[in-house]
């Protein structure tokens, strides 16, 4: 008994470290949930069930926003569509426990894909930086791709406002991506991309209706973002972007060495590098460093700060935003020589960045 008491306390603190990264003014939906199942025996039992895995938070809360999109007759479907204000805490208490059996399964067998398509607005000035500094064309390698939404980056219309756009001007996704400081450079359009391939332990099947539901599951209801990853998913289906399934240490030597010989190699991880065992993170940067050698490589890392080793001095921004300490990172690995280079504090998702680089 005092082994369960300790296990639930543990998820418990999991579950408040959650709610106070989150931020209530984007998304007050999860922040309100999340605070909630913090306190919730009932619930936290049942996330203890579920393979170790399955732990964090955003495998419960996908689960749940799974059965809500499969059409589950529950109130929770109204207010996560915005149709009703009630509190939404009581409602995620019933719904788990309503569909117990519904849940666990999903937390058994699905894994989070986190790949989100707002993040492109991060990635395009940092592929102009490296445009800029390396010269073209660029050889885009995704590790953590889900669907490879991200893979299509250049076919997006990426608005920085009176920075101005990238993209073609037509695109079927827009977005928009606020710039609070710095001048970050932004190109009419990106690359010229030679070659791109995704790397994923799960890929996504674009034309499995169930693995669509599970991408658009792991999107967080109230943050406006659905109706865009649809419109993702619609370029992935056109474009069909290669998304290898694998490790990505065990994987990426194959794929690397597929690419073609002119160019700069672009190994691209986003919030991907903190579900990797310490050991696998440095296997990780030996790998690239190693590859560097015969080629150029710049890996862009978008990361938590005091994730990436290579870049241990950055200090969290001043800001009272909890994103203020996640960071936009190039590290450029060439003929033995490592160097990293702060780009931007950015926004996990992709609404703004504070361009440093």
């Amino acid at each position: 008994m005092a082994e369960v008491i300790e296990q639930r306390d543990e998820l418990a603190a999991l579950w408040e470290w959650f709610a106070g990264t989150l931020l209530p003014d984007y998304s007050p939906l999860y922040t309100r949930i999340a605070g909630s199942v913090a306190q919730d025996r009932a619930v936290l039992d049942l996330v203890r069930e579920a393979p170790p895995e399955a732990h964090m938070p955003l495998v419960l809360l996908a689960a749940v926003h799974y059965l809500v999109l499969g059409g589950v007759d529950h109130p929770l479907a109204a207010v996560y569509a915005g149709r009703s204000r009630r509190d939404p805490a009581p409602l995620f208490h019933d719904l788990c426990m309503r569909y117990r059996r519904e849940v666990l399964e999903l937390m058994s067998r699905r894994r989070v894909q986190t790949n989100e398509v707002g993040r492109s607005a991060l990635l395009g000035p940092a592929l102009t930086h490296i445009t800029r500094a390396h010269g073209t064309p660029l050889h885009l390698v995704d590790v953590g791709a889900s669907a490879g939404l991200n893979l299509c980056c250049d076919r997006y219309l990426l608005d920085y406002g009176e920075w101005g756009r990238s993209g073609p001007p037509g695109a079927p996704v827009h977005i928009s991506c606020e710039v609070r400081g710095g001048n970050p450079p932004v190109a009419a359009r990106l690359g010229p991309i030679s070659a791109r391939v995704g790397i994923d332990l799960d890929p996504v099947d674009v034309d499995d209706p169930a693995d669509v539901q599970w991408l658009l599951a792991c999107v967080w209801p109230d943050t406006g973002r659905l109706e865009r990853t649809r419109r993702a998913i619609d370029v992935a289906r056109r474009q069909r972007p290669r998304v290898e399934g694998g490790d990505a240490v065990e994987v990426l030597p194959a794929v690397l060495g597929d690419l073609p010989a002119e160019g700069v190699t672009c190994v691209v991880t986003t919030w991907v590098m903190a579900y990797l065992s310490p050991d696998k993170r440095a296997g990780f940067v030996e790998l690239l460093a190693e590859w560097g050698n015969r080629r150029p490589v710049v890996w862009i890392c978008g990361e938590s700060v005091g994730v990436v080793e290579a870049l241990r001095g950055v200090e969290p921004g001043e800001s009272g935003d909890p994103a203020a300490g996640e960071v936009l990172t190039a590290v450029s690995f060439h003929a033995g020589s490592v160097e990293p280079k702060l780009l931007a504090r950015v926004h996990p998702h992709g609404r703004w960045l504070d361009w440093e680089g």
